[in-house]
């Protein structure tokens, strides 16, 4: 899949004027796309990009208006650091600016005045500094909702991109948004998975779902072994969520066709329905858990007590 870094930006910005009429004739007839005034690219650059791709092409247009001493933050950070976006991505690049209190909107920026709260540190990333991983996640975390903050705090603790004590260091420097921020951290796991088990435990505490295991093994001595991704211990109900990239993302076939892909996750769930205390497996989709409605009949259905 194309990402956002090898897609080519063409800039009209300083080319003689005849150049530029050139371009956006091009423009006009269709053969270049602009994305911001004075940034252009191929017809069909954008498709197929996720979400933060979209973004952090945003945030590659928009770096030669960033001002000495910018710091690209909250989502924008996030979507350069590749960390999940659920959600349509922000329609302006934000960054943390050190030298006034104030935040202002213009076309192209959301400018955080944070003088009060200087960014500690900055990660160089291609050549445009971003907000380090635990700044970047509780400013997510303070200012976007719980479904959009819990899949980025997760995926940094998952992927030792941070801690929680520095996780919570940041949550202390807050002066605004502290108790919102405190919630999506408090709550952070390194056992999520996925951006979409993330989501579903943003979607338990909604639905004030009993409590649950996260990646809960069932083994027997000689045999094989299977870990689960919720496991709700006193309903004896296993909750899996399924991706479409379990099936088609080459990397996780390994080599298998998705059929047997397919079999072999029959298999799986064959031995796990095997044990005692197992009453019944809930499959949840990304769509599925996108929905409080949907996650609460799946877990009615399966007499699991939520509101």
């Amino acid at each position: 899949m194309t990402s956002a870094i090898d897609i080519e930006l063409i800039r009209t910005t300083g080319l003689p004027p005849s150049e530029r009429r050139a371009l956006e004739r091009d423009v006009r007839r269709g053969v270049l796309e602009r994305i911001r005034p004075g940034v252009l690219v191929r017809p069909g650059a954008l498709t197929g990009l996720h979400p933060a791709e979209r973004h952090h092409l945003l945030v590659r247009a928009a770096a030669h208006r960033l001002r000495p001493g910018d710091v690209v933050s909250h989502q924008s950070a996030a979507a350069v650091l590749g960390y999940p976006m659920l959600g349509a991505p922000p329609p302006k690049v934000h960054v943390l600016d050190a030298t006034t209190s104030h935040t202002r909107v213009s076309g192209w920026f959301v400018r955080h005045g944070v003088l009060a709260r200087p960014p500690s540190a900055a990660l160089d990333v291609a050549g445009v500094l971003v907000t380090t991983a635990p700044r970047t996640a509780v400013d997510v975390a303070a200012t976007r909702p719980l479904a959009v903050a819990l899949p980025v705090v997760d995926h940094v603790l998952a992927n030792r991109k941070t801690t929680a004590a520095a996780l919570d260091g940041e949550v202390a420097t807050l002066t605004a948004a502290r108790t919102k921020a405190a919630t999506a951290v408090g709550m952070g796991s390194a056992l999520s998975g996925s951006p979409a088990e993330s989501l579903f435990r943003v979607r338990c505490r909604e639905l004030a779902a009993p409590e649950y295991v996260q990646q809960h093994p069932f083994r027997r001595p000689g045999t094989q072994s299977a870990i689960v991704d919720f496991w709700f211990p006193a309903q004896g109900v296993v909750v899996e969520i399924d991706g479409r990239a379990k099936y088609e993302d080459p990397a996780m076939l390994a080599g298998r066709s998705v059929e047997d892909a397919h079999w072999q996750e029959k298999r799986r769930e064959d031995f796990v329905r095997s044990f005692p205390e197992v009453r019944t497996v809930v499959r949840l989709s990304f769509a599925d858990v996108s929905s409080a409605d949907r996650v609460r009949t799946a877990l009615r259905r399966a007499e699991v007590p939520c509101r």
